[in-house]
């Protein structure tokens, strides 16, 4: 679990993702766990995300530069999966 610093500015970004941005850390907290929380959340977010034309890994990378760690990639990786695939990847 990570939280950006209060004077971290997410660059390359327009307002809309770093709103997007900085709602995925917020919801982060958990390191992203599967609850019924982010259940509702994540798949669509997500999809959102891939809207703005933006790919997981550039997410992953923004989140990696405030602190979330490898095992919080695997997780939103996961969210992914459910995102494309509809199951909650391994």
């Amino acid at each position: 679990m990570a939280r950006k610093p209060s004077n971290f500015q997410w660059l390359g970004f327009t307002d809309e993702q770093i709103k997007m941005l900085d709602f995925f850390d917020f919801i982060g907290n958990n390191g992203w766990a599967r609850n019924s929380q982010s259940d509702a959340l994540m798949p669509g977010l997500l999809k959102d995300w891939a809207e703005e034309g933006r790919t997981l890994e550039e997410l992953q990378q923004a989140m990696q530069a405030i602190g979330y760690d490898r095992d919080d990639m695997r997780q939103l990786a996961r969210w992914e999966s459910k995102r494309t695939t509809g199951k909650f990847g391994r």
